[in-house]
């Protein structure tokens, strides 16, 4: 019995490991200098437009 009182909390431990809060931050408290990408203005054009291509999409459901 104590085994597994002792294995259940190790379990908890290692499950909870580096989650503090919500797993995503939100859009103003994200700091976007650090984020680069390996591309030239011709990939970044085409990456933007991309973008603004799956942004435009209209999901149909029923």
């Amino acid at each position: 019995m104590k085994n597994l009182i002792i294995l259940f909390f190790l379990s908890l431990l290692i499950n909870s490991c580096g989650k503090v809060g919500p797993l995503s931050l939100p859009e103003d408290k994200l700091d976007k200098s650090v984020i680069t990408y390996p591309c030239d203005e011709a990939c970044m054009k085409k990456f933007e437009e991309e973008k603004e291509r799956q942004q435009s999409v209209v999901i149909q459901a029923e």
